[in-house]
C-alpha cells in the first residue's frame, strides 16, 4: 500500500473509533444520576439530607455560592433533580444559574429514585410509602427543604458577617435582605406543590421572592388536549399496577425499556399526553434517560384526575367517609389560593398537551393578584418535556427565565401576558 493509502486507512480507523467512543459516552450518560453529572463536571457541590415531619428522608444537591441569592429548583411529576443537569454545563439550568453567581439547590421530593426513597419507618416496597400526591410534597417536603436551606444559608451569612469588621453600604444592604427569602423555579406538578405550600403554610409567602413555573398543571378541567377515553385508559393502567402490588407507577428504566421495544406505541401516547415536540424526531429523547422520568404514585395520578374532573384545585378526595375524618366534611378541601401573595411568572409551550396555553391562562385568570407575567416559549411546537430536554432549551427557556428573574430582582419586570 502506498504512503497515501496508509494515511487514508489510518484516518478512517480513527474516525470510526472516535465515533464509536462518542456513541458509547452518550449511552453511558443516559444512565447517569444527578451526582454522576455533578462529579463528571468537577463542579463544587454538597449533599444535604432532610427529614420531613412525616418521616420521608430526602437528599438535596447544592451548587454552593455562600452569601449569594438562593435558587431552589423543583422537579415535576415523574421527575427528579436530574432534569436540571442532564444536558450538561452549557445547556442545563442548574449549571447556568451557578455560573451566573447564584446559590443553587436541587430538590428531590418523596418517591424519587435514588434520592427520595428512604423513610424513618417505611420502605419503598410498602404500600404506605406511596400514599402521597403533590399535597404531601407541598405540605411536608417543601417546608422541610426550605427551612433547612434557611438554617444553612443563615448560618453562613452570619459567619461571613462576623469575619468582616467593615461592611460597605451596598454589602450591608444585601446583608439586611431577609436571609430566608429565596427564588423558586419549578416544572410541571411542582407548581401544584408550590400552591399547596403557600396556602397550607402561609408563612412561606414571606419566605419566597419569586416563583417561576414552567408548564404548570393547576388548571386541567377542559384545558387538556386529551379526552376522557384516554384518561380512562391511563387510570386502567394505574389500577392494573396496583392490583399486582406495583405501587410505583414507573420504576427507573421502565419507560426507557418500553420506548426502546415499542417506539411507535410510545410515540403515540407521548403525543397524546405530552404533546408534539419541537423536534418530533426527538420526541422520545426524554425516555432515553434511566432516571429522568420515573417514580410516581397511583395517588399522584388519581389526584390529577380529580382536578381534571372537578374543575377546581382541590385536595385529594378520599371519599365521603374518610373525608369526614381528614377534612371534617364530606367534600375534599379546596385550597385557598386567593391568599397566595408571592409574585409568579408562568411559562407555556404552544403544543403542550397537559399544561396547555388555555390551562396556563386559566391559572392567570384565577390568580390575577399574584401572576406578574405569562410567557409563551417562542417556538411553534414545544411540549411538556421540551422544557427539560429540547436541544434549544438554553435559548428558548433558560436564558429568558434568568433574564426575567433578574429584571424582577431589579424592580423592572414588565407586565406581559402572552
Amino acid at each position: 500500500m502506498s504512503k497515501l493509502g496508509w494515511i487514508i486507512a489510518i484516518d478512517v480507523v480513527l474516525i470510526v473509533c472516535l465515533t464509536g467512543s462518542d456513541s458509547a459516552t452518550a449511552e453511558t450518560r443516559y444512565k447517569w444520576t444527578t451526582l454522576d453529572w455533578l462529579n463528571s463536571q468537577n463542579v463544587s457541590h454538597e449533599l444535604h439530607n432532610v427529614t420531613t415531619s412525616d418521616g420521608y428522608q430526602l437528599e438535596l444537591q447544592r451548587l454552593p455560592r455562600v452569601g449569594a441569592r438562593s435558587v431552589l429548583l423543583v422537579h415535576g411529576l415523574l421527575g427528579s433533580s436530574l432534569g436540571w443537569v442532564c444536558l450538561g454545563p452549557d445547556r442545563s439550568l442548574a449549571f447556568q444559574l451557578h455560573q451566573r453567581g447564584y446559590d443553587v439547590w436541587l430538590a428531590n421530593l418523596r418517591g424519587v429514585s435514588p434520592f427520595g426513597r428512604r423513610h424513618s419507618d417505611l420502605t419503598d416496597v410498602m404500600v404506605d410509602f406511596w400514599r402521597f400526591s403533590f399535597h404531601e410534597q407541598g405540605a411536608y417536603d417543601l417546608p422541610a427543604i426550605i427551612d433547612h436551606m434557611t438554617v444553612v444559608t443563615g448560618g453562613e451569612r452570619l459567619a461571613q458577617k462576623t469575619e468582616q469588621e467593615e461592611v460597605k453600604v451596598e454589602e450591608k444592604q444585601e446583608a439586611d435582605r431577609p436571609i430566608h427569602q429565596m427564588l423558586l423555579i419549578g416544572h410541571s406538578q411542582a407548581f401544584n406543590a408550590f400552591l399547596v405550600l403557600c396556602s397550607v403554610h402561609p408563612r412561606f409567602n414571606q419566605h419566597i421572592q419569586l416563583i417561576q413555573a414552567m408548564a404548570p398543571l393547576a388548571r386541567l378541567h377542559r384545558h387538556v388536549s386529551f379526552d376522557s377515553t384516554q384518561v380512562r385508559h391511563l387510570m386502567k393502567f394505574v389500577k392494573k399496577r396496583q392490583n399486582v402490588s406495583k405501587f410505583e407507577i414507573f420504576p427507573p428504566g421502565y419507560l426507557r425499556k418500553i420506548c426502546k421495544n415499542k417506539a411507535d406505541l410510545c410515540e403515540h401516547y407521548t403525543k397524546q399526553f405530552v404533546g408534539s415536540s419541537q423536534s418530533n424526531k426527538k420526541i422520545l429523547e426524554a425516555f432515553n434517560y434511566e432516571f429522568l422520568l420515573q417514580g410516581g404514585s397511583a395517588r399522584e395520578i388519581k389526584h390529577l384526575q380529580q382536578i381534571w374532573k372537578s374543575g377546581d384545585f382541590i385536595a385529594y378526595d378520599y371519599g365521603i367517609v374518610e373525608n369526614m375524618h381528614v377534612y371534617h366534611g364530606v367534600e375534599a378541601l379546596s385550597y385557598n389560593i386567593s391568599q397566595i401573595s408571592v409574585p409568579i411568572v408562568l411559562y407555556f409551550g404552544e403544543t403542550d398537551a397537559i399544561a396547555t396555553p388555555e390551562g396556563v391562562h386559566g391559572i392567570y385568570a384565577r390568580m390575577l393578584k399574584s401572576v406578574k407575567s405569562v410567557r409563551r416559549i417562542n417556538s411553534p411546537k414545544f411540549n411538556h418535556l421540551d422544557f427539560l430536554v429540547s436541544s434549544d432549551v438554553k435559548a428558548l427557556v433558560n436564558d429568558k427565565l434568568i433574564d426575567l428573574m433578574e429584571q424582577f430582582l431589579e424592580g423592572r419586570l414588565p407586565y406581559v401576558i402572552e
